[in-house]
């Protein structure tokens, strides 16, 4: 793998942000001296509120970039739409030549902003300007692996494996209402690698498992447990199933072949599908995990249905761009800011919302 001359600093230092002022500022590093660059090169981490970005003028590989749109926005910066609808903002000064909807981008620049370039043309940069090379070879795609049914069929029915988030939504709701979500999500537990982490099945729109999803829960008050580091993990990892080539589809998506009237509400956490699944079910709930997963390929199932999007309080934008980019690409989809208010913490989500107000009610 290529080093690069330039990147992001991987230590743990933060400094003020030039743009918002907060100590959430990453700066770029010369890997050649071990030094940082000017004091306005680097990132802030505030990606929400401040989305501060300045990195260096070159690296040494370009590669070219194909959008669904690409126009210019102002004198400094172009916005792109790339094919899964996920926009981009690009420094103008980072675009080394642009051919109507496609542009030649750094490498460094594209692996720093979480670009997919493999496979695209490259050109080299040297004091000469930029020289032709070949396209580089590159595999076709891996077939995505599934688990099979008996797998599930022995985590669900013959083996079950109580779990943290199972016993926190039993001081919550009617034995009834949990055994329902359960089953219409077919959530199971499991100890492996961690006692009492709950499994969240991706189960596509034509039956096939494509992954298992493990995370560990405390049961209670249902937070995910995060120290001394994230507890999320995948069953075809924890089982050491070696070649699984795992190809994520929306959390629930399965349901849709069973329910084709009802307006579909995505929001991120598997959790919450699951919790809004019990407190306002006339809607199909779904999740994409995590927010960068609200792409294209994820959603062309769903493309003909009518969607709402429920994102955490915080990440109103981030979501309603994406939603912009896949409306102009024919979805019917819509973007809630009901989360959007002064007095929810950030990353608050509607299962927050609804538990809270299901407390208070509980005790009066």
């Amino acid at each position: 793998m290529e080093n690069f001359r330039y990147t992001l600093d991987k230590s743990s230092k933060k400094y003020n942000c030039p743009n918002c002022q907060k100590k959430t500022f990453v700066k770029y590093v010369n890997n050649e001296t071990g030094n940082y660059l000017t004091e306005d090169l680097g990132r802030c981490d505030r990606e929400s509120k401040c989305s501060y970005h300045k990195a260096p003028e070159k690296g040494k590989t370009a590669y070219l970039i194909n959008f669904l749109s690409l126009e210019s926005i102002s004198n400094k910066a172009y916005k792109g739409v790339d094919e899964n609808g996920v926009i981009h903002f690009i420094p103008k000064s980072q675009i080394l030549d642009i051919e109507k909807n496609r542009c030649w981008l750094p490498e460094w620049f594209l692996q720093t902003n979480d670009f997919l370039f493999t496979g695209c043309p490259s050109k080299i940069i040297n004091s000469g300007g930029l020289v032709n090379t070949p396209i580089p070879s590159v595999e076709p795609p891996k077939e995505p692996t599934f688990h099979s049914l008996e797998l599930l069929n022995e985590m669900y029915y013959d083996n079950p494996v109580n779990d943290n988030l199972l016993e926190f939504l039993k001081t919550q709701f009617t034995a009834e209402e949990v055994f329902q979500a359960m089953q219409k999500y077919l959530i199971t537990g499991i100890n492996n690698p961690w006692p009492n982490s709950t499994v969240f099945w991706q189960i596509d729109q034509k039956e096939r498992i494509r992954g298992g999803k493990i995370m560990l829960y405390n049961a209670s008050n249902s937070k995910r447990v995060k120290e001394p580091y994230n507890h999320i993990n995948w069953v075809h990892k924890a089982r050491k199933e070696e070649g699984f080539t795992l190809n994520q589809c929306l959390f629930g998506l399965h349901l849709v072949s069973e329910d084709y009237d009802s307006t579909i509400a995505i929001v991120e956490s598997e959790k919450t599908a699951v919790i809004m699944s019990i407190f306002l079910p006339q809607f199909l709930w779904l999740a994409t995990g995590n927010k960068q997963n609200l792409k294209q390929d994820l959603l062309k199932p769903i493309k003909k249905r009518q969607v709402v999007l429920y994102p955490d309080n915080g990440e109103f934008e981030f979501w309603n761009n994406k939603a912009e980019a896949l409306r102009a690409n024919g979805f019917n989809i819509s973007v809630s800011d009901f989360l959007e208010k002064p007095e929810n913490k950030l990353g608050f989500d509607l299962a927050d919302l609804f538990l809270k107000q299901n407390q208070l009610e509980t005790q009066f």
